[in-house]
């Protein structure tokens, strides 16, 4: 059995043309039947010319303006000759287009010169008073089309904008992960240099191998970065698993994780400064708190949503102020701001802790 091929999608240029063909073919109709006399219907045709080859073959081109004011000019010639055929169509046509695809100078130049000539038509040939609200419905369709033309030039704006806000965070996103996965493998190849002058090439070999893992760490994040900002990677509660497994892993402490169910997913955006501020919180404990256990919780608290991550302190030296600054801080409040959320960082006891709260997307 043959497959059937699905119907073509209606789109608004093919409502468009549509209505423009039945616009010109009811003129076209009125001022053939009965013919208006050579001079008018030699007029009328003319403007018909003119009328669809500004709207096709010259389109949104200055020659494209002028065929539409010559498709005027003859129209309202037409009016005038024979004021009982439908001349008033194509005047319609004529500044509907010259609205949509020109200029405001240009659209408003044709709209003032055919509400002029229906004026004049509708009083010099004595027709009836209630002809004159075709200027106010001409001037109502000029009004229509020009807002419906702001409104999608408002729109493909507000699309360009959003793209490049998001190529500017995937630009940031990507910057945050290379930066301290280079950092820190410049940090361990510089050790293994120093390492092998020693002589001491067991380590030395230790050191490569751990700049290595980190420059396949930071590929992963990078990849995993990406694929939140698209909306295809795993929940915040997956990656926060696999963040504390690897604290176990490579600090031998206690990494407790506790997620409360939350009404509904969390934006990519939201998602990703939930993880990335839990990775840099976790950095910084391994960084100035050798040795400390970590509790990380995430719940949403009244639509809302809050993560904590908190350490018990080291039993090392701290080497972070009171404060608690430093770029990794720094950068943790800088997306927290682009999230409209808040962030808290600072002594907690014994330890540190950071928390970082906003509301919950609807």
């Amino acid at each position: 059995m043959p497959m059937s091929r699905p119907l073509p999608q209606l789109t608004t240029t093919h409502i468009r043309v549509a209505v423009l063909v039945a616009l010109l073919g009811w003129f076209l109709y009125g001022l053939l039947a009965p013919p208006p006399g050579a001079a008018a219907l030699g007029s009328g045709l003319a403007g018909l010319g003119m009328t669809v080859l500004g709207a096709t073959a010259l389109d949104r081109t200055p020659a494209g303006a002028a065929a539409l004011g010559a498709g005027l000019a003859a129209a309202c010639a037409t009016g005038l000759l024979a004021p009982a055929t439908p001349w008033v169509v194509l005047v319609f046509a004529a500044c509907g287009l010259a609205a949509a695809r020109h200029t405001r100078a240009v659209a408003g130049a044709l709209l003032g010169c055919g509400a002029a000539a229906v004026a004049a038509v509708t009083l010099l040939h004595g027709r009836d008073p209630v002809e004159l609200w075709n200027v106010v419905g001409l001037c109502g369709t000029y009004a229509y089309v020009r807002a419906r033309r702001a409104r999608l030039a408002a729109e493909e704006a507000e699309r360009e904008r959003a793209l490049l806000a998001e190529r500017a965070h995937v630009a940031r996103e990507v910057h945050d992960i290379l930066a301290h996965s280079l950092s820190a493998q410049l940090i361990h190849l510089e050790s293994a240099r120093l390492t092998l002058a020693a002589g001491r090439h067991e380590e030395a070999s230790a050191l490569v191998e751990r700049a290595r893992a980190l420059a396949k760490g930071g590929l992963e994040e990078t990849r995993r970065a990406v694929a939140v900002l698209r909306g295809d990677a795993p929940a915040p509660h997956e990656a926060l698993a696999g963040l504390a497994e690897e604290y176990r892993r490579t600090t031998g402490s206690v990494c407790a994780l506790t997620v409360t169910p939350g009404p509904r997913p969390l934006p990519p955006e939201q998602a990703l400064a939930v993880v990335r501020t839990a990775q840099e919180a976790l950095t910084n404990a391994r960084r100035h708190a050798a040795g400390a256990d970590v509790e990380i919780t995430l719940s949403y608290p009244a639509e809302r949503w809050a993560l904590c991550v908190t350490d018990s302190g080291g039993t090392g030296p701290a080497h972070r102020a009171a404060s608690g600054g430093g770029y990794g801080l720094l950068g943790m409040a800088e997306r927290a701001e682009l999230i409209g959320a808040a962030l808290d960082a600072g002594p907690y006891g014994t330890g540190f802790r950071v928390r970082l709260e906003g509301p919950l997307s609807p």
